[in-house]
């Protein structure tokens, strides 16, 4: 059986560093709607940005309904998705009920948002062993594009290959002293996959000067890969996701549909980790996917955590992963070649980015093969 392969979120000790400055704040008037509209404007000079005004909505809620057409105006506006969730958690936490607390393993409240359509039941695959290359091709093509992307989702982990690859990772924090991302550390890493052992993480350089110092010994924050699932865990049925299509637009030179989803905390298998604490917590998640028309792939994927578990050390989580064609022993796949985390905890105005680059893929090899030479001749 092949281990996963997902982009999976982790955290050491970097969140205790932030200042708990805001919490001694003076409690401020909740934010308007022309407040945030005005905020998501950029001042040239000024050093407020949205992982500001996300800490702003956390700290001082919002004075408004909030529906999904207030949403659509803020995202035109320019609103990142941190931003829209830190909005959802503010209008849930206005409509919470004051004077009876929830349980903790209360069920998910009810979104904000309409409800979007939900995936359609998926056609039966065609079944590999009977078809040629050329007819699964065909029958495939007959599939809605969301099928398709099911499909080759579900297949992707059978797909890869033994494989070596670089990460170059740069890693920045964002404080509330400072703002703006502020250089932390670059890593050089070594990411060996087998369909045996999954993935492993060999630390070769910080800084570009060479290192002892193993993977797992790295503090702050860090990122485990396992690509392959994260696409695997949002099509499965058991997820129940909801898409809506939102645009088509070329990406990387070719065609794609755009769509947003969500993911309900009981369907989900997201899942963060403290690891200072040792917690995790299962979140919803929401997010949006590049599909090519031609392949079926999904070509990027970004999503954000939602409904996160009041009083985890982490209460934002984003990720992005962008996918492109790469040649490995002489065989051409799909494999991940960018990705963006973000985390923070937007009480203290803490966050911390990782942006990492994947190069110089190449076949690992499992078997070594013994030649014992033939005596000379005589």
């Amino acid at each position: 059986m092949k281990k996963a392969f997902l982009w999976v979120l982790v955290l050491s000790g970097v969140l205790a560093w932030g200042s708990v400055a805001g919490a001694a704040q003076e409690k401020q008037a909740p934010l308007t709607k022309e407040d945030i509209l005005r905020l998501l404007k950029p001042v040239p000079g000024s050093r407020y940005g949205q992982g500001d005004l996300a800490g702003e909505i956390g700290l001082r809620g919002i004075a408004f309904p909030l529906d999904e057409a207030t949403l659509e105006q803020f995202r035109k506006a320019g609103a990142k998705s941190f931003v829209i969730d830190a909005l959802q958690r503010a209008a849930a936490e206005a409509n919470r009920p004051r004077l009876q607390q929830l349980p903790e393993n209360t069920a998910d409240a009810a979104p904000t948002a309409a409800p979007r359509p939900r995936l359609k039941e998926a056609p039966p695959a065609p079944p590999k062993e009977e078809l040629t290359p050329e007819a699964k091709a065909a029958a495939l093509a007959k599939l809605p594009l969301l099928e398709r992307a099911r499909y080759h989702a579900e297949e992707y982990l059978d797909e890869l290959p033994n494989f070596v690859v670089t990460q170059f990772v740069s890693r920045s924090v964002q404080t509330p002293e400072k703002q703006g991302w502020q250089a932390q550390d670059k890593l050089e890493i070594e990411l060996t996959y087998s369909t045996n052992k999954g993935e492993r993480f060999k630390l070769l350089r910080i800084n570009d000067k060479p290192t002892q110092r193993s993977y797992d010994e790295l503090g702050g924050a860090t990122s485990t890969g396992e690509f392959g699932s994260m696409l695997a865990a949002l099509f499965s049925q058991r997820s129940q996701a909801e898409f809506k299509e939102v645009k088509r637009e070329p990406f990387r030179g070719r065609p794609t549909v755009v769509y947003d989803f969500r993911v309900k905390k009981a369907f989900s298998s997201h899942q963060l980790t403290d690891k200072s604490s040792g917690r995790s917590v299962t979140t919803a998640y929401q997010g949006t996917v590049w599909i090519d028309v031609e392949s079926g792939r999904v070509l990027r994927i970004e999503q954000a955590a939602e409904d996160i578990q009041r009083g985890f050390p982490i209460t934002m989580a984003e990720s992005a992963v962008e996918y492109d064609w790469v040649t490995i022993a002489g065989a051409k796949y799909l494999m991940p070649v960018y990705a963006e985390v973000i985390l923070g905890r937007e009480s203290d105005r803490f966050y911390s980015r990782n942006v990492i680059e994947l190069r110089n893929y190449h076949v690992f090899e499992t078997d070594v093969k013994i030649l014992i030479e033939k005596d000379p001749p005589q």
